[in-house]
């Protein structure tokens, strides 16, 4: 099948730095040719903008649109999107090209959100100012109105659509939200003792009676560190890569991948290359299930 292998590299408005280097690590090591390697054709595109002086909201939302229409143009076309990304924030476009791609209703899709951090602070809790950590907030609708609304395709994924795995590293305020929320959420140490296609059971069984595509979200700092880290912001408690290619293939097993992104790896926390193995890896298990892609119709 067809795969657009889409490269976002950008940290915080900024291109090529901390986070924005992860794209292009993996695909200078061979990412496309995994993929080939799976019987796939792949085509390679970078999305960037020009701005005047980058701004961490504005760029990051500009960024946002035009990864929305490149996704609507993969998925118009029959590709499977394969995203890499230095921010999280980057699944407001995928989701939303995605949806408005599609010729199903634009709303069954869900979300698995693989991270350390729930990203569910909104611009009035956050302590630390990083727009990253408000993205599922705002991709449920619960901040940044007004340029969210600026997203060709974006609507608001419901809370019970969403499946939060592996979050460990969240503030009092942001823990409080996801409480309330009707997110699921299934810890990395119950994934670990029971495995994933029996710690995802329930929630997969309850999301597919509403939903029957994912967008598969990876923030490369859900590992546990002490394997491979990410980047800056990886805390313990985190996931083994077995685990993670697990995961993977179980949720293939139920649903069909809408997209996948790999986010949020910085090459300057991962000197000996193990995270930039794992995730080749994750890529190559990604292909070797890219062939379940558009198998619901879309």
């Amino acid at each position: 099948m067809n795969v657009q292998l889409i490269r976002v590299p950008y940290d915080s408005g900024q291109r090529d730095l901390r986070m924005g280097r992860g794209p292009a690590r993996f695909c200078e090591h061979g990412a496309a040719d995994r993929l080939r390697a799976a019987g796939h054709v792949v085509a390679e595109s970078t999305v960037e903008v020009s701005v005047p002086f980058p701004l961490e909201v504005g760029t990051s939302f500009a960024l946002h649109r035009a990864l929305s229409e490149r996704v609507f143009a993969a998925v118009t076309g029959g590709a499977f999107p394969l995203i890499l990304a230095g921010n999280c924030g980057t699944a407001l476009g995928t989701v939303s090209g995605v949806r408005a791609g599609s010729p199903n209703d634009p709303s069954d899709v869900g979300v698995i959100w693989l991270d350390a951090h729930a990203d569910f602070n909104t611009p009035e809790t956050t302590t630390s100012g990083f727009l990253d950590g408000t993205s599922l907030a705002a991709l449920t609708g619960r901040c940044w109105h007004a340029l969210t609304a600026t997203i060709p395709g974006f609507r608001p994924v419901a809370d019970a659509n969403v499946v939060l795995v592996g979050a460990r590293d969240l503030d009092s305020a942001e823990e409080e939200m996801v409480s309330g929320s009707q997110v699921t959420r299934v810890a990395a140490s119950t994934l670990e003792t029971r495995g994933a296609a029996a710690a995802l059971d329930d929630a997969l069984t309850a999301l597919a009676q509403r939903v029957s595509r994912v967008y598969v979200h990876i923030d490369l700092d859900v590992h546990e560190p002490s394997e491979a880290q990410a980047n800056q912001y990886a805390v313990p408690g985190g996931l083994r890569s077995a685990t993670v290619r697990e995961l993977v293939r179980v949720v293939a097993d139920r649903f069909e991948l809408a997209a996948v992104a790999l986010t949020a790896y910085d090459p300057a926390y991962d000197p000996e290359h193990r995270m930039l193995g794992v995730g080749l890896e994750l890529i190559s298990g990604i292909g070797n299930r890219a062939e379940d892609y558009g198998r619901s119709g879309s």
